[in-house]
């Protein structure tokens, strides 16, 4: 007949070992359920970058004087997985001022796309440092915005020339126009205002001096300039007719009908100077 505490024991044995496989079976819900947590990323267990974009740009500041461009190298770096076209966009420039991009769209792969930001500045941009801010776009994605800095200063300025001459013989009581040629040295167009003619000295012929026939500049009437001004001189050689303004708006040079200066001023040749502003160059 078996002892009491044996009869005691086994049971006891039993429950024991019912806990155990209890506790694994808890154990083994718990990993499972972890396992599946991390499948909803990307079904290996490791969580999945969104795709993205970002912008590099080079150089990250400029320095230009009035009326020359600008350029900057610009890289969109793509992340996750990305693939696309990216459309970009400028803002901050200031007045006067126009961009560009080269390509307009940069098409990205599996590597990153490049593109030229082109600023174009004339000669009216006010000078100063502004702060040019870009961006990055395709369907929902979006860069986040990368500032690059402007600098305008003042051109070096060289001079431009005027010249011309009457068009056409001066005779007593009639007018002749003068054409007026502008010559700009600069790269940029120039806006000139303020165009004057005057006398500066008169060659009479060897007859007049012979017979001692005065001319004066007072036996002159000047008529200025009466078209609107400024006057865009580009690049090079232009004059008031290239430009659009007809003879009547032309300096105007008359010559007195008065018996006083019929036989000096006959034949006489003219020294004219000519003065004005130009802004821009």
């Amino acid at each position: 007949m078996p002892s009491i505490p044996e009869l005691f024991h086994s049971p006891l044995r039993i429950v024991r070992a019912g806990a155990k496989v209890l506790l694994a079976g808890l154990l083994l819900v718990t990993l499972t359920s972890g396992v599946v947590l991390a499948a909803n990323s990307n079904g290996n267990g490791t969580q999945t970058a969104p795709k993205a974009i970002t912008l590099q740009l080079a150089p990250t500041s400029r320095s230009v004087t009035q009326g020359t461009p600008a350029s900057y190298n610009v890289v969109v770096q793509p992340s996750g997985g990305f693939i696309g076209n990216v459309s970009l966009t400028v803002s901050g420039l200031p007045a006067g001022a126009t961009a560009s991009f080269s390509p307009a769209v940069v098409a990205v792969g599996s590597g990153p796309g490049s593109a030229t930001l082109n600023v174009s500045t004339t000669s009216a941009t006010p000078l100063g440092t502004y702060s040019l801010s870009l961006k990055g776009s395709s369907g929902t994605v979006q860069s986040a915005v990368v500032v690059v800095s402007l600098t305008v200063t003042a051109g070096q300025h060289q001079p431009f020339t005027i010249s011309g001459g009457p068009a056409g013989v001066l005779a007593p009581g009639y007018s002749v126009s003068v054409d007026l040629q502008l010559a700009n040295p600069g790269n940029t167009n120039i806006n000139v205002t303020g165009l004057t003619v005057s006398i500066t000295g008169i060659t009479r012929t060897a007859q007049a001096v012979a017979n001692n026939r005065p001319c004066n500049p007072s036996d002159y009437v000047i008529t200025q300039f009466s078209g609107s001004y400024p006057i865009s001189a580009p690049p090079g050689n232009s004059s008031l007719s290239t430009s659009g303004f007809p003879a009547i708006q032309w300096p105007q040079i008359k010559m007195l009908n008065s018996s006083l200066n019929q036989d000096g001023c006959k034949g006489a040749t003219l020294q004219l100077s000519y003065s004005g502003t130009g802004q821009g160059n």
